[in-house]
């Protein structure tokens, strides 16, 4: 996998732009993407607007869900946060001239395609787990060819064993937080608003990162 560079597209228009993307599949990226994006709006007031940067479908099945429509569309409005589904280069642009103060994007796995469009956003969370089957993801993307952490690059898990995330963090970077538990993406808990607050005005990882503190250990299953 081969990372290109990008320029940050949100530079000109003042529009943040969070990226999320998982290192492998089933690592709750469609679930936090919701529960920020209602934590923007309903707690900070954000006008905020959800792309989902993949072919997964989830967006269309939950907007028909929630708000009843039937058929295609292109944007559903659920708790005054805009969803566009099966979103691309061109729904950001009318996105960045429209009035929104923040985009989530959806990226889904994180693919070699991704790669120009994380480089554009102003925040990128990356989730991962610790469950055995698939730590093996996260290595891939840590041994990916061109690929570089960036400060306002964040990490965090939602599966897993907590015993392996406390020690990783004693001994290795990039630091991984704990995703609360939510059984609603639509709710925002209190535990929520603190939780979103720590991480949202934390905008990097401390310290410098060697690739090879990344790999070390590769071999080590967690358990």
């Amino acid at each position: 996998m081969r990372f290109a560079r990008g320029r940050r597209g949100n530079a000109e228009t003042g529009i943040k732009i969070t990226g999320i993307a998982g290192a492998g599949g089933g690592t709750g990226v469609t679930h936090l993407s919701l529960m920020l994006a209602n934590y923007l709006q309903g707690v900070c007031r954000k006008r905020t607007a959800v792309l989902e940067w993949n072919d997964h479908g989830d967006f269309s099945r939950f907007g028909e869900a929630c708000t009843g429509q039937t058929g295609p569309r292109t944007c559903y409005g659920i708790q005054q946060v805009d969803y566009y589904p099966g979103a691309a280069a061109g729904r950001l642009m009318e996105c960045q001239k429209a009035e929104y103060e923040h985009v989530v994007i959806d990226f889904g796995i994180v693919k070699e395609m991704t790669c120009v469009e994380l480089m554009r956003c102003s925040t990128v969370w990356i989730l991962m787990s610790f469950s055995e089957w698939q730590m093996e993801a996260f290595w891939e993307l840590m041994r990916s060819e061109g690929f570089s952490l960036k400060e306002s690059w964040q990490f965090f898990t939602v599966f897993g064993s907590e015993e392996s995330r406390t020690e990783w963090n004693k001994r290795r970077k990039p630091k991984i937080t704990r995703v609360p538990l939510s059984a609603d993406a639509f709710s925002v808990t209190r535990e929520l608003m603190d939780w979103m607050e720590t991480v949202t005005d934390h905008g990097s990882f401390p310290g410098s990162v060697s690739r090879r503190s990344l790999l070390k250990g590769k071999e080590k299953s967690f358990h």
